[in-house]
């Protein structure tokens, strides 16, 4: 099992979703200055069992709030990757937070899912872009940390390839 995730040091709780694959439905709860929490609908037993998952991020952020919620078409549709951008304030040293969230399926993508821009006080601050594709790989759960204002990390669990295709290698003359 292959991890792609952030290459910084964390310092939040962690969290491991690592073999749940089979996703009904996420949402996302997104605030003034992050993405605050997430949650995800499992489907379990060949969909015939779905468990939503604990609250991954802060559940008792303030500020300018709102939810989005993603459907996929399960089970014909499934996660291939996931993609978004970072935040750190450059004047207020501190843990980067996940600023904004694309999930990506098999027959489209949802997102970005932004956090609000900050109003009250301009600080300068760096992005940070990442994207996770899974490719002719399969997506196998998700990982990452959090703090009590946010989501610090995300990452994804990749399951290489099993066997190469039945197309035969050809040897060449040298």
């Amino acid at each position: 099992m292959l991890k792609a995730g952030p290459t910084w040091c964390t310092t939040g709780k962690a969290f491991d979703h690592l073999g749940k694959s089979e996703i009904a439905q996420i949402f996302i709860f997104r605030g003034d200055d992050s993405i605050f929490y997430i949650q995800i609908l499992y489907a379990e037993d060949g969909g015939n069992k779905l468990v939503l998952s604990e609250k991954i991020g802060s559940s008792s952020a303030i500020g300018s709030n709102s939810l989005n919620t993603v459907t996929l078409d399960y089970p014909s549709e499934f996660i291939t990757g996931v993609s978004g951008k970072y935040r750190q304030f450059v004047i207020l040293p501190g843990p980067p937070k996940l600023r904004s969230i694309t999930f990506h399926t098999n027959k489209r993508k949802y997102g970005p899912f932004e956090a609000s821009p900050i109003r009250t006080v301009r600080f300068r601050e760096t992005e940070t872009e990442f994207s996770y594709d899974v490719g002719s790989s399969k997506f196998c759960g998700i990982f990452g940390t959090y703090l009590s204002d946010g989501i610090e990390s995300i990452g994804i669990y990749v399951k290489p390839i099993e066997k190469l295709p039945n197309n035969p290698i050809k040897k060449e003359a040298i």
